[in-house]
């Protein structure tokens, strides 16, 4: 499964980096038959966030290391002049929790959740 890794490199530049999550065949639910897994991470907490469309912003910080899973809704995503364009299904891990930050503009009314490390 691919996800859009958001983060600060050694340059202070904010940076895109595709990432992919591996899976392995495990026991998920005991008496299930196996199920195609990917390893467990600790998580602090999960918040829901409701963007309405217009929303934009050229520059911020994510708050915590965390994980963004877009629910509904479109919109773009820029770091260091890169752009990427999101939509429902996809998820980024933001890690940019120092400057400059990313900045992010909705086309579209958009809900996501968050699930903070």
């Amino acid at each position: 499964m691919r996800y859009v890794r958001v983060f600060v490199d050694d340059d202070a530049k904010r940076r895109f980096q595709d990432c992919e999550i591996e899976f392995s065949r495990a026991v998920f639910a005991p008496l299930a038959p196996p199920l195609d897994v990917a390893q467990a991470q600790p998580a602090r907490e999960v918040l829901f966030v409701d963007f309405e469309a217009g929303w934009t912003d050229d520059a911020h910080l994510a708050p915590q290391r965390q994980w963004m899973f877009i629910m509904t809704g479109r919109g773009q995503t820029s770091a260091s002049g890169e752009v990427r364009a999101w939509k429902a299904g996809q998820m980024f891990f933001l890690e940019d929790t120092t400057f400059p930050g990313h900045g992010t503009t909705i086309f579209e009314d958009a809900t996501m959740g968050v699930v903070r490390l």
